[in-house]
C-alpha cells in the first residue's frame, strides 16, 4: 500500500519511522522497501552526484529523527570501488562508520569529485546529541542485496538494502 510521496505505509508503521520535515526535499527523494530482516531504499536524483547526495541525506533521515541543519563538524570522505553500485555501498558504509564512531549526524554533503569508481566529498554535521536527536533505525550494514543504480528518462535512481 502506497502512502504520499511513495513511502510504503506498512514499512513506515512497522519501523515507527516518520519523515523528518527538516530534510528539505519535497517529495521525499526515496521510498522504503520491506525485506526480511532488512530494509531497502530507492532514491532518485537529477544526475549521479545528486543521487549520491540524496542517498546520503535519505540514509540519515532513515536513521535519525531530529534536525540535521547544524554543521560545526566537517569530514572529507574519499572512497573507491570497482563499479558505481559498489561505490554507493562504500559511500553509505563510510557514512555509517562516521555515525558509529563519532557519533556524527551528517546532514550536508558536497560531492567534489565523482567517477564510476571513486568519490570525494565533504560531509558536514554535528555530534549526536540526545536532546536534539533520536535514533529511529539501527542500521548494522549497507548490503549488496538487490543493489542497483540506473538512469530512466533523465532521472538517476538507486536501490540499496540495509541490514537491521
Amino acid at each position: 500500500m502506497q502512502a504520499e510521496n511513495g513511502v510504503e505505509k506498512s514499512a513506515e508503521k512497522r519501523l515507527n519511522l516518520s519523515y523528518n520535515p527538516a530534510m528539505p526535499s519535497t517529495p521525499k527523494p526515496y521510498r522504503l522497501i520491506e525485506h526480511t530482516a532488512d530494509l531497502g531504499m530507492e532514491c532518485r536524483g537529477n544526475d549521479p552526484a545528486d543521487l549520491f547526495t540524496k542517498a546520503a541525506r535519505s540514509f540519515f533521515d532513515l536513521m535519525i529523527q531530529g534536525p540535521k541543519n547544524h554543521f560545526p563538524e566537517e569530514r572529507f570522505i574519499s572512497v573507491e570501488a570497482p563499479d558505481q553500485e559498489a561505490l554507493l555501498v562504500a559511500w553509505l558504509s563510510e557514512l555509517l562508520y562516521l555515525f558509529e564512531i563519532g557519533p556524527l549526524v551528517l546532514g550536508q554533503f558536497t560531492i567534489q569529485s565523482l567517477t564510476p569508481t571513486s568519490l570525494q566529498a565533504l560531509a558536514r554535521g554535528e555530534v549526536f546529541n540526545s536532546r536534539r536527536h533520536r535514533i529511529k533505525l539501527a542500521v548494522k550494514a549497507v548490503t549488496y542485496h538487490q543493489l542497483r543504480i540506473w538512469e530512466h528518462k533523465g532521472i538517476w535512481k538507486a536501490r540499496v538494502f540495509f541490514d537491521l
